[in-house]
Order: structure tokens, then C-alpha cells, then sequence
């Protein structure tokens, strides 16, 4: 199957053309700290104590507003360890330019959930379940457990109008070769997104596929597939998300689908909020090994934009494997700006 490329070109030249002079132009400067103290022990080895980033950010984002509803978007978001003052690598989270119109919205450059097409696969995940205090540091299952790709390079994103209740988002893009990642090759990949939300329901189907000459490398997966449902009851929020990914056969003791789930709620009361998370994914390197993982997070909001945060979890890694588990317990503040 060959990804349309050509619709994004397509796409774009219809939202440039016969564009009115610009009107109006709004910047926005924004960003994240968030820090936790965790304390972390693996197996029956020692334990740690350390201060953890949980992926900080700075960013800036703007709209210039072109008229008969049309509007140029841009940004870039660059990542930070608010720990240490280090930059990320790479350093930018997301850069792109896009466009918007009755047609839908289509971005260029390197994509997130946080660029204005969002991201068919993570921000199908966000929308539908909750994570446990924060997608990063201890807790991250967003990739561990659930492979939900986000942040992509040379990327061409599709988000769609919502028509009761109903948008897809589409992303594709040039994946390169891992020995040579200054020249791009044949590897693509595309992603698609299938969303609903109405009311109390949110629910959507992922799919995903790469491409590569000579075969997949051992982190590519022939199909994606993903799909959940979430409904809000007010007080109680509970959620169910699964999955599928089919990999290459890398050998008699690998698999080559590797099924996954995660079933959990949110609990809220004024500024209080709790998160209880219980996952599953099949070991792709084993036969016999399982990944479950639990989690507790509980959260006070002291303000629209600062919170508290306590968790536990428990990651089981691989249940063929003895002395793997690792349990981290930690406590810390999100401030957003």
C-alpha cells in the first residue's frame, strides 16, 4: 500500500490559492515545569532517590489570521530538563506551519499531539484514557506499554472539520535510514485516526503501517492497529483502550503480534483527582513473557495551572524474566504557564 503523499501538496495548494492580504497576527509564549522526587527500586537490586524532569517545556505559538476564514498557525516547542537547565535532544519538541480552512487543517515540519493536526495515534490515547500524573519520567506508558507514536520528523498532518461528533486526523511522513539520518530513503510510514466525542463518550480506531526497502528494522511494525472508549459519568471517568501491533518474525522466540491493554478511571472532587491505571502488553522478545503494570496517581490542584502530584507504580517488564520489576514511588508539582 502506498501512502497518498500527493493529497498534502494538493491540500496545501488549495489553501493557498486566491488567499486575501493578512489581517491579523497573534503570538502566544507558553511552556510546562515539572518535577517530581522519586524514589525507584528494580528487582532485588539497590534503590535510587533522584529528582526526575517529567518533559518541561517552552514554546511559542501563533495565528495569522488570512481572511474568509482562513488562518496560517505556526509554532516550535522546544524541550528542557528542568532538573539540570539541560536542552532535550533534539532540542525542539515541534516545529511547524499550517493551515487552516473550511477543508480542514493541514501542518508541515516536525509533529506532535501539540501541533494544530494533533497526532492520530497519541492524541487518540490522550483523549481517551488518563495518565498517571504526567506522559513522561516514572510513569510514561505511552510508548512502554502502549507504542502510541507521536513526535515525528518531516512530517505532512491532516486534521479534518468535525462533523457530529466525528474528525480524522492523518499524518504521513519520510522516515529516513537509521545508519544515514541526514539522507532520507524509502522507509515511510503513515498513521490514520478515526475520532468521536459527543456528550459523555469519547471513542476512536488507530491505525498505523510502515514501509521500508530490504524489510522492516526490529522497531517497525507492519500494522498498528488501536481502539478505545471512554465515558464521562461527572465524578467517575472510567476507560478501556487495546491494541494490536504486528512486527516482522526476528526469530523462533520472538512474536510477531503483540496484543496490549490498559483499563482505568479517573475519580475527581473539586481540586481532587485520582488516576488508577492496569495495563498489559505481550513481551515482543518472548513467548511467554507479559508486561503488566499498575498505577495510582493522585493530584490537588492548588490553581488553573499549578497541582500537586503523588504516585505509585508498579512495572512487572517481563514475567519470564526474575528480579526485572521495577516500583517507583514519587512526589512533585506541575506548573503551567
Amino acid at each position: 500500500m502506498r501512502p497518498p503523499f500527493p493529497f498534502a501538496l494538493a491540500a496545501c495548494g488549495l489553501f493557498l490559492s486566491a488567499a486575501p492580504p493578512a489581517r491579523a497576527q497573534d503570538l502566544q509564549a507558553y511552556g510546562q515545569v515539572r518535577l517530581t522526587v522519586n524514589h525507584v527500586k528494580t528487582g532485588n537490586a539497590g534503590s535510587v532517590t533522584e529528582e526526575r524532569d517529567n518533559a518541561s517545556r517552552l514554546g511559542f505559538r501563533g495565528k495569522e489570521d488570512l481572511g474568509d476564514g482562513m488562518a496560517a498557525l505556526f509554532g516550535v516547542e522546544m524541550g528542557l530538563d528542568a532538573d539540570t537547565g539541560a536542552a532535550t535532544t533534539p532540542a525542539y519538541r515541534n516545529s511547524y506551519v499550517a493551515l487552516r480552512g473550511s477543508a480542514g487543517t493541514v501542518a508541515l515540519g516536525r509533529l506532535d499531539s501539540a501541533n494544530p493536526t494533533g497526532s492520530p495515534l497519541y492524541s487518540q490515547v490522550t483523549r481517551i484514557t488518563s495518565f498517571a500524573a504526567n506522559d513522561a519520567g516514572a510513569t510514561a506508558i505511552g510508548t512502554s506499554i502502549l507504542n502510541a507514536r507521536n513526535r515525528t520528523s518531516n512530517a505532512v498532518g491532516y486534521q479534518s472539520p468535525t462533523w457530529g461528533g466525528v474528525n480524522v486526523r492523518a499524518r504521513y511522513y519520510l522516515r529516513g535510514d537509521t545508519r544515514t539520518p541526514d539522507q532520507e530513503n524509502g522507509a515511510k510510514s503513515l498513521d490514520l485516526g478515526l475520532n468521536y466525542a459527543d456528550g459523555p463518550w469519547s471513542a476512536g480506531i488507530g491505525y498505523g503501517r510502515d514501509a521500508r526497502p530490504g524489510g522492516l528494522l526490529a522497531n517497525e511494525f507492519s500494522s498498528k492497529w488501536q481502539v478505545g472508549v471512554r465515558y464521562d459519568f461527572g465524578a467517575i471517568e472510567p476507560y478501556v483502550l487495546l491494541g494490536r501491533d504486528a512486527y516482522a518474525k526476528a526469530s523462533a522466540t520472538a512474536r510477531t503480534d503483540v496484543d496490549y491493554w490498559l483499563v482505568g478511571s479517573r475519580f475527581s472532587a473539586g481540586p481532587h483527582a485520582l488516576v488508577v491505571n492496569v495495563m498489559q502488553r505481550d513481551v515482543q522478545a518472548s513467548v511467554r513473557g507479559l508486561r503488566k503494570r499498575q498505577q495510582v496517581a493522585y493530584t490537588y490542584a492548588l490553581s488553573k495551572r499549578t497541582e500537586l502530584q503523588a504516585f505509585i507504580d508498579r512495572d512487572g517488564i517481563d514475567s519470564s524474566r526474575s528480579n526485572v520489576a521495577v516500583r517507583a514511588v514519587g512526589a512533585g508539582v506541575r506548573h503551567d504557564f
